[in-house]
């Protein structure tokens, strides 16, 4: 069954125009939640096996030429996803919708210490915390972050 993304207001009515490509899907640690991540700088959570949108997150970059990756804590309050602006993975808190923290340096603010190329992939682990980023400047780099 197809079901169109593009809800648009309280009403929470959709039309049969849909602006944007979901180009990954990540499933939650419980199962409750599905993340779709989107080439117009929005990341959406849903509710699994409904059209219910839980969650819109901004604050990142991605467009029709990017390819956003994204993956969950293994809680299930945080989504990391890579961004087009910088060389950062951005942390959502779930729960507020905010990016929380931005981890591995370049011009948004980020901590330090990560690629010196845009991110490609994004693998988090389903029992811990740790996750691992692929970057174009051809590294891996493992992230033990506290969340």
């Amino acid at each position: 069954t197809n079901h169109s993304l593009n809800v648009s207001g309280p009403t929470g009515k959709s039309d049969t125009h849909v602006s944007f490509a979901v180009l990954q899907l990540q499933p939650s640690p419980c199962g409750k939640f599905l993340a779709c991540a989107t080439d117009t700088s929005r990341q959406i959570i849903m509710e699994a096996h409904t059209t219910n949108q839980v969650r819109n997150l901004y604050g990142h970059v991605n467009d029709g030429f990017s390819t956003p990756k994204i993956g969950w804590s293994s809680n299930g309050q945080y989504l990391l996803g890579n961004t087009q602006e910088d060389t950062s993975v951005c942390v959502w808190d779930i729960s507020s919708g905010s990016i929380v923290q931005r981890l591995g340096g370049g011009s948004g603010g980020g901590s330090g210490g990560g690629h010196s190329g845009q991110i490609r992939d994004v693998c988090s682990s389903p029992v811990s915390n740790t996750f691992v980023t692929a970057s174009y400047d051809k590294s891996i780099k493992v992230w033990l972050p506290p969340m």
